[in-house]
């Protein structure tokens, strides 16, 4: 039964169920949890010396390193165990369910995905950017099996391993949707079997040392509500020794009560008069509970603006650093608190005062991190924000806000195991943002706990100063349910992924939602936590986009290639990647799939995921609403060897495709409607043939027109797509049961665009030119790419399609057109005079033997063109202003085949930047021919 042998490999890890029993590690066996923890713990100690010397090690003292690592599970460092489980887990695999010699193939997961964000796991521990478990689960059950391991490389909270376990727990499947069988098989709506039930085994990396502790707090809590038992018990203490700062005395009746939050505003003065103006009372409106945008000064009445304003500051003596420093001049002006169950509001008043006098006293005696913002004035996520004011860690918080939290967090000393104050720091991690200046006051919040605005540092004008009470009794009160059950235990990591201690063709399924451009600056964000866990990011190997590191977009791309030719090192052949993607830059877009081929993966689809919820910088358009998917496979080693022996040949071309095809989707239907699949179309599979060869420094050997003939001489044609010939008779299957085929929307701004849209119109009935003109210009009326040049719809026609003009034998296409959409014609006429009439002037899709012939036309002009280019730069250094799209990369794909690599990059470097960095195919040719050149 599958149940039961998921079970065993579930425990086998990783057995316990109190902290004084005895426990099984990697075989071993300890006489409780922290012995275990102990003799591993003593085991990384002695490895630290040449861990320190991988890519990506965090910037830290050996003793905070260890103290924050879990060992062998998870290490706030490169794990030099990592090996050890995959031998182990391979092992277990093969005694629970022998050698599995069945073929693995999947098709890509080419299904849309939606899943919110509505989950008490999800919501355990914010983060900037993160999927919901339950969607990577429907992916981790398409493309595995139990027993399995799962790789994340860019894991940030771990979720991924969330999903992995949650493989195994029924009541998660049946969520989604999903039913399970006696035996253990998981079946869709459609009763077709999805996956196995039982857990994966779970690899996860990632260079902050903030996020691999939240992913450890989500994957290897084995005592969740006993930890929570414990997390009340220090709340208690805070509150019997220090409830007193959160206190204050309801006006009416003197009775001490509870404050749940304190709402401060920063103070400036009138640019006008000078006069003092508080914010929240020059610009708050208690009825809509929004801030006024144009404002009037009570003082002298001039109408103003908050950018007008000038902020209060004053000097103080910061006995940390030892110098004079400056900061702004926030007031308490709001207090929210309950009096015998009731929410009340005041203002504050002198005893309120007096204990913020106090609570100033208390700095002197406790401990909190000051260091240096390392990212200070030019930070990427500081921007108009930034204030000279806030220069170091604790500048983030208001004195009581950085007491409150210091104390809270020296009571970890106080728990009784590591794991629970593992599981304090994590918890305390994931309400930081509320014990600092970014917690915005936002009146109609459903609370005002981690009110910060998401992927920033940005401070409000106000800020909502919640009670320690407030803040974390719910989230203690969830935690049981927050955190998932059993499973197995994942394997954690800190590093580059560049430098990953995984051995070679051993990863059945890989993951990873990595950092995209300059979108999110993970180092920068998460210095706040890290300087509490005082150990940091190595920001250096953070593959970002940026003008403090200097890694523009071509570095960006060097380091997203060095990773994922670590993905594809460790991923065994033939099986599959899922890279989420979201960022609404084609140039990073680009560079993704650019990294994908040079690392040696062969992208099969892309699909979309649409988490739900939106971040601040998808809401301010910097990002997409919806994140795209892409499916990529590493070719199995059959493909690879025998392309080693045919490289170059038209036999090397025809089994690319073949093995390609076969990984492909056959039918993707949505909502009862077929959907034409991209990747069959000839168009991606040659370009998908032509990355193959290229990527591997090999010449193509067959031009457009020639792969197009042999295509369909080769391979079954069905609505545009082609099959192998085992998949037609499946498609015609599933076509049937369809309403019908929907074409994708093609935007026309380019001549490729312009082409594809064409062949759409003309693939539904054949057309003349008066018929398509005025299509053609609402179509283009939105404009070409700005360094494109417009080519008019009769060049377009001519080069590409192929027009009746009466005289020959009717064309079968428009022969079909006209029979069924002029049936009365064929009553009237004696011979096909009548029907070449109608048709005369048409324009339709040529069949391929002669598409081959009109394709060879068309490169000979796209060539000419091309050569002009070269003349040009000949005469002038400037950069080209306007081209052909069509003819660079025509003229790129000769000169390689010429290995003429120089003119490659002679023209690249002529190209606008955002051109090459935006055109997949052009970028190819031009990063591979500097790798010829040696540059």
């Amino acid at each position: 039964m599958v149940f039961k042998d998921t079970k065993q490999i579930t425990m086998l890890d990783h057995e316990q169920d109190t902290e004084d029993q005895p426990v099984t590690c990697l075989g071993m066996t300890f006489a409780d949890d922290e012995a275990r923890r102990a003799y591993f713990t003593e085991e990384l100690r002695r490895r630290l010396p040449e861990l320190r010397q991988m890519e990506g090690f965090p910037i830290g003292e050996d003793e905070d390193i260890l103290a924050l690592s879990d060992p062998p599970y998870y290490t706030a460092c490169p794990n030099p165990f990592i090996p050890d489980f995959i031998k182990y887990w391979k092992e277990e695999k093969r005694k629970l369910y022998g050698e599995d010699q069945e073929e693995y193939h999947r098709e890509p997961f080419a299904a849309d995905v939606s899943e919110g964000k509505n989950d008490p796991i999800y919501n355990a521990h914010s983060y900037h950017t993160k999927v919901p478990h339950k969607a990577i689960m429907r992916y981790i059950l398409h493309y595995t099996e139990p027993g399995d391991v799962v790789f994340d490389g860019f894991c940030g909270t771990g979720m991924t391993g969330v999903a992995a376990q949650l493989c195994g727990d029924q009541s998660v499947i049946a969520s989604l949707g999903y039913k399970l069988t006696e035996d253990g098989y998981i079946l869709d709506e459609n009763k077709q079997t999805v996956s196995r039930f039982g857990c994966r085994h779970p690899v996860l990396n990632d260079l902050s040392p903030a996020a691999t502790l939240i992913a450890a707090g989500y994957n290897l809590t084995a005592d969740a509500k006993g930890f929570a038992r414990h997390a009340k018990m220090l709340l208690d203490k805070f509150n019997s020794e220090y409830g007193w700062m959160y206190e204050t005395r309801d006006p009416k009746t003197g009775a001490v009560c509870p404050v749940d939050f304190t709402v401060w505003t920063e103070v400036f003065n009138c640019p006008h008069c000078s006069g003092e103006l508080e914010f929240w009372s020059l610009a708050y409106d208690e009825a809509s509970g929004k801030f006024e945008d144009r404002l009037t000064c009570p003082h002298c009445s001039a109408d103003i603006s908050k950018r007008d304003l000038v902020r209060l500051t004053t000097t103080y003596y910061d006995n940390t650093v030892g110098s004079i420093r400056t900061r702004q001049v926030l007031r308490p002006v709001d207090i929210r608190y309950q009096h015998m169950g009731v929410k009340k509001s005041k203002k504050p008043d002198q005893d309120d005062n007096a204990v913020l006098e106090r609570v100033e006293k208390l700095m002197e005696d406790i401990y909190y991190p000051t260091e240096l913002m390392m990212f200070v004035p030019e930070g990427e996520e500081w921007g108009d924000d930034f204030r000279p004011t806030i220069s170091r860690v604790h500048d983030f918080h208001l004195p009581r806000q950085l007491v409150a939290f210091s104390l809270l967090w020296q009571m970890t000393d106080d728990l009784p195991s590591e794991e629970m104050k593992r599981l304090w720091r994590f918890t305390l991690q994931s309400v930081l943002v509320s014990f600092t200046r970014r917690n915005r006051f936002l009146k109609n919040a459903y609370s005002q706990v981690n009110r910060a605005l998401s992927g920033t540092l940005y401070m409000g004008s106000t800020v909502s100063e919640p009670s320690p009470t407030y803040v974390l009794t719910g989230k203690i009160k969830r935690f049981g349910n927050a955190i998932p059950k059993g499973g197995s235990p994942a394997v954690i990591t800190t590093q580059s992924l560049a430098s990953v201690l995984i051995p070679d063709n051993c990863v059945d399924y890989v993951f990873i939602d990595p950092p995209f451009g300059d979108n999110l600056p993970y180092a920068e964000l998460n210095f706040l936590w890290e300087a509490w866990l005082r150990v940091f990011t190595n920001a250096g190997q953070d593959a970002i986009v940026s003008r403090k590191w200097k890694k523009d977009l071509a570095v960006y791309t060097n380091m997203m290639t060095s990773c994922l030719k670590q993905v594809y090192r460790i991923l065994k052949p033939g099986r599959w990647v899922t890279v989420e993607f979201h960022n609404s830059k084609n140039a990073v877009w680009t560079a993704i799939q650019e990294a994908l081929g040079r690392a040696g993966f062969i992208i099969a689809d892309v699909s979309v995921l649409d988490k739900g919820m939106r971040t601040k910088k998808q809401l301010h358009a910097r990002a997409v609403d919806k994140d795209l998917v892409i499916s990529a496979y590493k070719p199995n080693g059959g493909l690879e060897q025998r392309f080693q022996l045919i490289a170059g040949t038209e036999e090397g071309v025809w089994d690319f495709v073949r093995t390609h095809l076969r990984r492909l989707p056959v039918f993707i239907v949505k909502d009862g409607t077929g959907q034409v699949i991209a990747e069959r179309q000839q168009v991606l599979l040659f370009d998908r043939m032509v990355a193959f060869h290229v990527q591997r420094g090999v010449t193509v050997p067959l031009s457009a027109g020639e792969f197009y003939q042999g295509l369909a001489q080769r391979f079954p044609e069905r609505d545009g797509m082609y099959f192998l010939m085992d998949q037609v008779v499946e498609y015609e299957r599933l076509r049937v049961a369809s309403r019908e085929i929907i074409q994708p929307e093609f935007f026309v701004s380019d001549e490729s665009s312009a082409i594809q849209w064409l062949k759409e119109q003309l693939a539904r009935k054949p057309q003349t030119f008066r018929e398509l003109q005025p299509q053609f210009m609402r179509e283009t009326q939105g404009g070409w790419h700005k360094y494109e040049k417009p080519l008019e719809l009769s060049v377009l026609l001519e080069q590409n399609f192929l027009r009746y003009d009466g005289s020959d034998e009717l064309p079968s296409q428009i022969h079909s057109y006209l029979s069924t959409n002029f049936k009365d014609l064929r009553k009237l006429a004696k011979d096909d005079e009548t029907l070449r009439s109608r048709g005369k002037d048409r324009w339709y899709v040529p069949d391929p033997n002669k598409q081959a012939d009109l394709e060879k036309l068309r490169e000979k002009s796209l060539l000419r063109e091309f050569a002009s280019y070269i003349e040009e730069i000949k005469k002038s250094k400037r950069k080209l202003k306007l081209f052909r799209t069509e003819a660079i990369r025509a003229g790129f794909r000769k000169a390689w085949g010429d290995n003429d690599y120089q003119t490659i990059v002679e023209i690249g470097r002529r190209l606008p930047e955002s051109v090459l960095q935006e055109d997949d195919k052009l970028l190819m040719y031009y990063d591979n021919a500097q790798i010829r050149l040696g540059m």
